[in-house]
């Protein structure tokens, strides 16, 4: 089993991890602007619709990197003590592409000084790999031979809370450990193993222009190393939001979020990779659309960006 792009053998063995116990789920810049992407339990926060488009170009450059593009959409109705979110992410890596559909439902408590909100999510992905887009010089080794395909249900939960200046959240989004694929050796390790999410950050006003944001994130998946971020944002006239992330042993990320008008907002983020893949790339980008709208009788706004 010999592939002749070295980029191919790198995604397929290191990423998705065919031969291995895990896969990874997409790992996303700008959560901090669109938590729903992690968290179901963030569903209707914002009391308007929001709905969000992203787009991530990760490792560009290098063959077969993962390209991703998600859809996401939340309100909240019934007095605002209820909110409903979609999360549809299609990710392609190399010969591999995943769509993910999940719908999320919360309902939201006072806690404290707070609002608590609790959060399920259910939904299924759907996995294809064709094998005929490898170039190789066995073309008889059956196990990079044609299309592979699986679906996937899955299911999750979560916990936020929050207020004007503070935010917790915990959340285990995919909790069924799912095979990849049935009825090949070769892929019979394959696993979709958990992930687990705790973030936090609260908001510092240093003046009625100026607001701080520290924040940060610790990500657990089941047989892998611990990671974690650590964000700083500043709120410039509640119109932009401009910061840097570190996310341990992988990339340092420059981001921002601009608010155009009541409706829109546009988020970048540039990642620099420090790991050993660095050299053979030229960092990843991650583009977002938002937009918001108040739906009659249902929401009443909030002019603030959002850091929720």
């Amino acid at each position: 089993m010999k592939i002749i792009k070295i980029g191919f053998l790198c995604i397929i063995f290191g990423l998705i991890g065919l031969n291995a116990r895990a896969q990874q789920k997409p790992v996303f810049s700008q959560y901090i602007f669109n938590p729903l992407i992690i968290n179901p339990a963030y569903a209707g926060s914002e009391d308007q619709l929001s709905v969000s488009a992203l787009y991530r170009n990760q490792w560009v450059n290098f063959p077969g990197a993962p390209e991703i593009k998600t859809f996401t959409a939340n309100t909240a109705f019934a007095n605002k003590k209820i909110g409903i979110g979609l999360n549809v992410v299609n990710d392609k890596i190399g010969i591999h592409n995943n769509m993910g559909v999940y719908g999320a439902y919360a309902y939201r408590i006072k806690y404290g000084t707070g609002v608590l909100s609790m959060g399920v999510q259910a939904g299924f992905d759907y996995l294809t790999s064709d094998f005929n887009k490898l170039t190789i010089k066995d073309q008889s080794d059956p196990n990079l031979n044609g299309t592979l395909s699986k679906f996937n249900p899955n299911f999750g939960a979560g916990l936020f809370w929050y207020n004007s200046k503070t935010f917790l959240g915990f959340s285990v989004p995919y909790l069924i450990n799912s095979k990849i694929y049935d009825g090949n050796d070769f892929v019979s390790e394959a696993k979709s193993r958990r992930y687990y999410f705790l973030s936090g950050g609260h908001v510092f006003t240093v003046s009625p222009n100026l607001k701080i944001r520290p924040s940060t994130m610790i990500r657990v998946q089941e047989n892998a190393p611990l990671g974690v971020d650590l964000n700083v944002h500043f709120v410039i006239k509640d119109l932009i939001v401009v910061g840097n992330s570190y996310r341990s042993g992988d990339a340092n990320i420059v981001n921002f979020e601009f608010r155009l008008n009541e409706n829109f907002r546009v988020g970048y983020a540039y990642e620099f990779v420090l790991s050993g893949i660095g050299p053979h790339q030229r960092g990843s980008h991650e583009v977002m659309i938002n937009y918001r709208i108040n739906i009659p009788g249902l929401s009443k706004g909030i002019p603030c960006p959002s850091y929720y």
